[in-house]
């Protein structure tokens, strides 16, 4: 059910402009992240949403009540959304109890208490519940601001990189427990992320914003997998783009799919590096030598030249310098892309 609709909105700061007619729809406890580059449009288009700005042109509606900005209204906001900035807006001269519990105070004191001890407990505060935030590191502050934003459990819930202070060794633990909690409290969630990892694995959709414009919105998978130009395909990681006719010849021994005949030598597809299969000699469609081999963890992504071309492969193992590889590629993984 859909419960948030962004419908042709525009804003322009002088003559930047910022959000260029944007539309999206958000289901009820559903989680979109948005993606792109610096100044494309993402905090700006947030802020929108939560009534902290007003529309050019365009509306937005929650649950079908339209969001106005402080045109609007004496006091700039949504009482159904919260919104965390990137400068988090801690009150300076309270603690973290007080913090957190700020937007509790029209409930009873036992149940702030209790609510306030749980996030505590959930953002890993304990024992720094009495310190002023700027007794706190980076990484503090950013649990103390998400502990208050989570607080009074509103419908819509907006996050502007939420996770980008957080200590390496605590922020899977709070990305996991953040959104179990939004999910649990069914909460809507939209969040502003440069981490595509995050991307990927927390959002149930993800909206790509270049230019004021979201270029597209789609299921993690999808986007990554099908995305619809070599912006997006390079904003989501290490990926192959060739023009078709360079395609073939990296690929000289492919039997060209039915849906690829047609297709015109100057158009690009794209092939991420875990869509190209290592593999015998005899069940090639193709062959080059190893440039580089990059440890990355869980993998290495070779770099091997072909035909003048240099392709990237993932692979469980390292290669040699100058060692020949055969390859082979699953059609249904080749993407055309604009």
């Amino acid at each position: 059910m859909t419960f948030l609709t962004v419908s042709g909105v525009s804003k322009s700061f002088a003559s930047v402009r910022a959000v260029n007619d944007v539309s999206l729809t958000v289901d009820r406890g559903e989680i979109l992240a948005i993606v792109g580059e610096n100044g494309s449009g993402k905090t700006t288009l947030l802020r929108l949403i939560a009534g902290l700005e007003d529309v050019d042109s365009g509306e937005i509606f929650l649950d079908q009540e339209k969001v106005t900005g402080p045109a609007f209204n004496l006091v700039p906001g949504h009482k159904e959304i919260r919104i965390l900035a990137q400068d988090l807006h801690l009150f300076p001269k309270h603690n973290v109890a007080e913090n957190i519990g700020y937007d509790l105070r029209g409930y009873v004191q036992e149940f702030q208490e209790e609510r306030t001890a749980d996030l505590i407990n959930l953002l890993r505060l304990q024992g720094l519940e009495e310190k002023l935030p700027y007794q706190l590191s980076g990484g503090q502050q950013q649990r103390a601001a998400l502990a208050r934003a989570l607080a009074d459990e509103a419908p819509l819930l907006l996050l502007d990189e939420p996770f980008s202070s957080l200590d390496v060794m605590l922020k899977d633990e709070i990305k996991t427990k953040v959104i179990r909690k939004a999910k649990n409290s069914e909460m809507t969630l939209i969040f502003i992320t440069h981490d595509i990892k995050e991307a990927l694995s927390l959002a149930d959709k993800i909206a790509v914003m270049k230019g004021g414009k979201v270029v597209q919105i789609d299921m993690p998978q999808r986007i990554y997998e099908k995305p619809v130009d070599e912006y997006v395909a390079y904003l989501f990681g290490s990926v192959n783009v060739f023009l078709f006719r360079i395609f073939l010849r990296v690929f000289p021994k492919m039997n060209v799919p039915e849906r690829f005949r047609e297709v015109d030598g100057r158009t690009k597809v794209c092939l991420r590096p875990e869509h190209i299969i290592l593999c015998k000699a005899e069940v090639s469609m193709g062959e080059g030598i190893v440039q580089r081999s990059s440890y990355l963890g869980d993998h290495w992504e070779l770099e091997v030249i072909t035909y003048s071309e240099v392709i990237k492969i993932r692979s469980r193992k390292c290669y040699s310098e100058e060692e020949t590889v055969f390859f082979k590629v699953n059609p249904s993984k080749i993407h055309i892309v604009i």
